[in-house]
């Protein structure tokens, strides 16, 4: 057994960072300073952060354990991916249209806009992974075929 400790990679890091960290930061560093706000929609909001953050962060950890090229991580880049679609549709509130009250004024966010452009970014994420997965698999594969073809097979 090797006593060698594996690092995390970077990928995992900055996951952890950008979808756990500062989002909650942000969100906590909002209830502090407007206290009008209705705090029941923050905590919702905390509520689907944490959990679909922490998935996320596993994801990257385990999808940085496999080579370019392997459909393991393929699938979990692909996994990746929608958990961040879940992860953002949460931040955003969970709904097409926010309303909220701020001291006697009531405003409303529409934002069918904001989802459709998530789903374009993700759409091109999975085109990506897929285009990655598909010319590291026939790199793969001709590397695979080169030793094929140079195995010596010694002859009696």
């Amino acid at each position: 057994m090797s006593t060698t400790r594996r690092k995390i990679p970077p990928k995992t890091w900055l996951s952890l960072l950008m979808y756990l960290i500062v989002p909650l930061c942000s969100l906590l560093l909002i209830l502090q300073l407007y206290p009008e706000l209705p705090k029941e929609r923050f905590y919702m909001r905390i509520y689907w952060v944490i959990p679909s953050a922490t998935v996320i962060v596993f994801l990257s950890y385990f999808g940085s354990l496999y080579q370019k090229g392997e459909t393991k991580r393929y699938v979990l880049n692909i996994c990746f991916t929608l958990s961040t679609m879940i992860w953002m549709f949460g931040l955003l509130g969970g709904g097409l249209v926010m309303t909220s009250l701020w001291n006697e004024y009531e405003f409303s966010l529409h934002m069918e806009r904001y989802v459709f452009l998530i789903g374009c970014v993700a759409g091109l994420n999975v085109l990506y992974y897929t285009l990655e997965w598909r010319v590291y698999q026939n790199e793969n594969g001709m590397v695979a075929a080169k030793r094929k073809k140079t195995t010596v097979v010694p002859v009696k």
